[in-house]
């Protein structure tokens, strides 16, 4: 029996309080509180493992980005200053790697599509106001010294400002598109004095000239035909191997259009 325990009505010592190793939530009193369950510390310690686990795969991603995008523009800095010195261009120009990620292309030695641009190129007299081109299927040298082209394609635009300030009447007159005359077509316009007609032809590689025709208006009456000295637009050495192949007249000035295939960014 334990001592100073009171007997039972049948003379046998009331049976000791049972104990458990699990420990329950109690209430005010000691006395037990229902419906609550026990929070287990093994559990919140996986909780935590999981947290810490999703932020360092986080941070790794964020690393992997930057990563990717320091290597691209390095690289797109590089292939800039290497089309710049091989085809002579008065402006570097700009360049856009396309595709992500950048370094799984590099590890394949297969960049999918390379853009290039560039601004206000002096071309003799004339300042071709932009030039742009799309390089498609590049494929990168085992020792990435080197890149061969499938495919690229390009444009020349030559704005009537341009055109106006080489022929030497920037103030003077005005040039635009003569849709009326043909596709080809431009006329300068000079108030009351006249307006002159032109065509826009490809006549040699990378050469563009403007044949100036007749004068009309006031002028024509008083003294005929007045020729006007022909512009010749002499392109210059497009990157990537690019060719002109055809020109165009829009609203915005003469458009060149280029392209080559099975090239080098680097010819």
């Amino acid at each position: 029996m334990y001592p100073n325990q009171p007997r039972s009505q049948e003379g046998w010592p009331a049976q000791p309080p049972q104990t458990s190793s699990r420990s329950e939530p109690v209430g005010p009193g000691g006395a037990p509180r229902e419906g609550r369950s026990v929070r287990l510390p093994r559990r919140r310690r996986r909780g935590r493992r999981w947290i810490a686990l999703l932020v360092t795969l986080v941070v790794l991603a964020v690393l992997a980005v930057i990563a990717d995008q320091v290597a691209r523009v390095y690289a797109q800095n590089m292939i800039a200053s290497k089309i710049q010195s091989s085809s002579g261009m008065s402006v570097k120009p700009s360049v856009t790697i396309e595709g992500f990620p950048f370094l799984t292309q590099v590890a394949e030695h297969d960049i999918r599509v390379i853009d290039l641009s560039a601004n206000n190129v002096q071309a003799g007299k004339v300042d071709i106001t932009s030039i742009k081109a799309t390089a498609t299927g590049v494929h990168l040298s085992s020792g990435f010294s080197s890149a061969t082209v499938d495919q690229i394609n390009g444009t020349a635009l030559i704005t009537f400002a341009s055109l106006a300030n080489a022929l030497g009447v920037q103030g003077v007159a005005t040039i635009s598109a003569d849709p009326a005359d043909g596709p080809n077509a431009v006329k300068l316009s000079a108030g009351i004095v006249g307006t002159i007609t032109g065509k826009v032809e490809e006549t040699g590689p990378n050469q563009v000239t403007v044949q100036m025709g007749s004068l009309s208006g006031l002028a024509s009456l008083l003294g005929g035909v007045v020729p006007i000295q022909t512009q010749t637009i002499q392109i210059p050495k497009l990157p990537a191997g690019l060719v002109v192949h055809s020109v165009s007249v829009t609203d915005q000035g003469i458009v060149a259009t280029a392209s080559a295939q099975n090239t080098t960014l680097s010819q």
